[in-house]
């Protein structure tokens, strides 16, 4: 059947099936259900969470692992900040209780047992490999156009490790003498990572440690935050594909690489976006080495040539505009990348990561994986409703 029935045809079957069937039966039986109410019950069946549910003591069965599960994906797609208002919701909402797999209220467990399961839910990486398996399951065999790339500013409520600094030892002017050896320069991560095979080894050098982060937003002032950051990948239709957290102190261009494969792996698409961030030749060549076509913005950096160059582009590019002509196809489709920028804004104001109350990269790397596959599997819906 799978062979016959395209990826998207199969969750357009499943959402005729939900509403058809199983809509009309949850109405009997606990009224008129609401927009929200709906939305989360196609999240949750979509996602089947309960297949990555693993239980460590077969004797001793855990209780409301596969419900707290639940109502973590309920928390992101009720935009809930804190877990403590999840569980308020729950003893008042009955069709939320239901929907996550509580009959009555005074089942709900307490606070610190919903913060226990979720650390073991963060440790096993429940939220992930739940995005992963609706990737493969439903949007693989899928060609998009682009991948976008960007990363968003995390705040956090910890104290910034203190990175030491390596002194830099002061290097004689000149060509070294006939006898003297001289150190070799130090590596950069992107130069690390190019001879690395897999994203577990790119990824082994990316600090996931709270640090201090600088970006310069859009309208070129510079932001400070101590935190982290999430990098992702988004194709066509605002689906993010992957995301990768880190400190704040990461640089964009250290994930890039591990960005590119792991969305590589997961799906098939054409063109690479990212911004200045990105700017290198390491990243346009490992681009290239997967069959895309990288379109990366310019990053002058103190360079005379490059700075000229840009403002040339942008001078017939506005030249062009007045003729209601493009300057290029590459204009056209750069300015795809916004999709990146769209789903950590979706992230943040509609499902529940705008502040995020956890410490330790474990746990926030999992609240934000819950978004992430919510979003995911909202705006894969949208392709097919």
């Amino acid at each position: 059947m799978s062979a016959i029935v395209p990826s998207l045809s199969k969750m357009w079957l499943k959402i005729i099936n939900l509403e058809q069937t199983l809509f009309p039966r949850l109405q009997d039986s606990l009224g008129v259900l609401t927009p929200k109410e709906e939305k989360l019950i196609k999240i949750l069946d979509f996602a089947e969470i309960e297949k990555n549910i693993t239980v460590a003591n077969i004797t001793n069965t855990p209780k409301d692992r596969i419900q707290i599960a639940r109502a973590f994906i309920a928390k992101s797609v009720y935009n809930f900040q804190t877990t403590r208002a999840l569980i308020d919701r729950l003893k008042c909402d009955k069709t939320l209780r239901v929907l996550c797999g509580w009959r009555y209220h005074t089942e709900i467990p307490s606070e610190s047992k919903f913060s226990r399961v979720f650390k073991e839910l963060s440790k096993l990486r429940i939220a992930e490999k739940t995005h992963e398996q609706f990737i493969h399951t439903y949007l693989k065999d899928e060609l998009f156009f682009y991948n976008a790339s960007d990363s968003t500013k995390i705040p956090l409520r910890e104290k910034p490790i203190k990175v030491e600094k390596k002194k830099k030892l002061m290097k004689k002017r000149g060509r070294p003498k006939k006898d003297e050896i001289r150190e070799p320069k130090e590596k950069t991560k992107l130069q690390l990572q190019r001879d690395m095979k897999t994203t577990d080894e790119m990824l082994s050098v990316v600090s996931t440690n709270c640090g201090v982060g600088v970006k310069q937003n859009s309208k070129g002032n510079k932001e400070t935050w101590i935190g982290g950051k999430l990098h992702i990948s988004v194709v066509d239709g605002d689906i993010p594909i992957t995301a990768i957290y880190s400190g704040a102190h990461v640089h964009d261009s250290s994930v890039a690489l591990p960005l590119i494969q792991e969305t590589s792996r997961k799906v098939d698409y054409l063109y690479d976006l990212e911004d200045a961030a990105y700017d290198s030749d390491i990243i346009r060549d490992f681009s290239i080495l997967h069959n895309h076509r990288p379109i990366i913005d310019i990053n002058p950096k103190n360079s005379k040539e490059l700075k000229a160059k840009k403002e040339l582009i942008f001078e017939e590019k506005k030249k062009f505009e007045e003729l209601n002509l493009h300057l290029s196809c590459d204009t056209h489709h750069y300015n795809q990348r916004s999709s990146a920028e769209r789903v950590n804004a979706y992230l943040k104001d509609s499902f529940g990561c705008d502040k995020i109350y956890y410490r330790g990269a474990t746990k926030v790397a999992s609240v934000l994986a819950f978004g992430i596959l919510s979003i995911c599997i909202h705006q894969s819906l949208k392709l097919v409703t």
